[in-house]
């Protein structure tokens, strides 16, 4: 449930002056005397405690759109929240506010940018969801469409096409009801052989996304999972680099922010496990840094339970770099080790901050060690010396998150 009067003090103070904000306010002060929306409007907001995203939405009818939308973030994380609810199918005509917002929305969106006499705005519909929509049976493995699904097997190719696969109903369902930009669904008879599966594919039709009948035998070329899966989904993911050419960050951040850096993690069902937690601890992204498993694995995937594809991720060749340009930033950055007298719980946490965590058997390495501006263990009895990285940086995440409360 949305509550205006936070809403409107989070607008205030992000975008008083923009038209659309003004008017919005004058719109919800005529709402608080008469009950009725003038135009109607559907608001989205993002935030975990606070609200750090908003998205005003209005029927268009001059424009060649579904919607006029405003949108606005303070963090990498609550505009892809944002941006992931908009609906498939519908074309919105957004308005530009800040660079980096607009970049973002190729991630979501395929569109372009349009000036009009009220400005300039991105005119963009949810990836997948476009007005080309197929419905058939894909019979033979040559097929184009099973073809390009089998190219998503291999890291080389997700990285080629900017996507990935789901795999299974769970996941598949998932991914549609979080509003991943999914491209394509492959299923058997057997996904329709139960009322859920044909009440669900219904579901994405009306919702314009392309739709393919494969044989098993199709759907045992296109993927490596035994037993063979009823139902796959590719889904669209742009996956940057954090630091740009000229070596600054490429990331947006508020001041607020916590980022989880994992550092050459190698099995990917840790992986993972590691993502479904810090999307649990509401981090703002992740960076994956140095020569581990990729978070498009399909263990990994499967790991992270919806994780990959809705929260934020980066990527950088080597740690250092990323730290040293985070604490430029004003970041205080915290490594997680064993080699270090520090206790986790004697410690402040003064946000922004990243928490590193290492490999699951070597730790950070040495550099890492030495550029974070600050190590912390985490108290074990006696008996063990290690934890598992997810469960690691779950202890560490979460410590920070109830630091934050109490601040609050």
């Amino acid at each position: 449930m949305v509550k205006y009067d936070k809403l409107i003090a989070f607008l205030e103070k992000i975008d008083p002056n923009t038209e659309e904000v003004l008017h919005f306010k004058q719109i919800y002060h005529s709402y608080t005397k008469t009950g009725e929306w003038q135009p109607t409007y559907q608001v989205f907001t993002s935030g975990w405690h606070n609200i750090e995203g908003a998205m005003l939405m209005t029927s268009e009818r001059k424009l060649d759109a579904d919607y006029r939308v405003y949108v606005t973030a303070t963090t990498e994380r609550s505009l892809r929240e944002l941006l992931l609810a908009f609906p498939r199918r519908s074309v919105g005509m957004f308005r530009i506010t800040e660079k980096w917002i607009e970049e973002r929305m190729h991630d979501i969106l395929e569109g372009n940018s349009v000036q009009t006499d009220s400005g300039t705005y991105y005119r963009g519909v949810k990836r997948g969801s476009h007005a080309e929509a197929e419905q058939r049976t894909v019979s033979k493995r040559k097929d184009a469409i099973a073809s390009h699904i089998r190219k998503l097997a291999s890291l080389k190719g997700k990285h080629e096409y900017s996507q990935f696969i789901v795999e299974g109903e769970m996941m598949v369902e998932r991914a549609v009801a979080d509003g991943l930009p999914v491209e394509t669904i492959l299923y058997t008879a057997n996904f329709v052989s139960t009322s859920d599966g044909v009440d669900f594919l219904k579901r994405v039709a009306e919702e314009n996304l392309s739709c393919y009948l494969v044989n098993d035998g199709v759907m045992g070329s296109v993927t490596t999972t035994r037993p063979v899966p009823s139902i796959v989904a590719s889904v669209h993911l742009n996956y940057p680099p954090f630091l740009a050419e000229s070596g600054q960050l490429n990331f947006h951040f508020s001041a607020d922010c916590t980022l989880l850096i994992v550092e050459n993690v190698s099995n990917p069902d840790n992986l993972g496990m590691t993502l479904r937690t810090a999307d649990a601890a509401g981090v703002s992204a992740v960076l994956l840094s140095g020569e581990g498993a990729s978070p498009l694995h399909k263990n990994c995937i499967r790991a992270s339970r919806g994780a990959v594809g809705r929260l934020p991720m980066f990527h950088i060749p080597t740690t250092n770099s990323a730290i040293e340009q985070l604490k430029e930033s004003g970041w205080k950055v915290i490594g997680a080790t064993a080699s270090t007298e520090y206790n986790l719980y004697t410690i402040g946490f003064i946000s922004p901050t990243a928490i590193v965590v290492g490999n699951e058997n070597s730790g950070l390495s040495e550099e890492t060690r030495e550029c974070c501006t600050e190590l912390v263990r985490i108290p074990m009895a006696a008996g063990q010396s290690s934890l598992n990285v997810g469960v690691a940086a779950g202890i560490l995440l979460y410590e920070l998150a109830r630091q934050k409360l109490t601040q609050s």
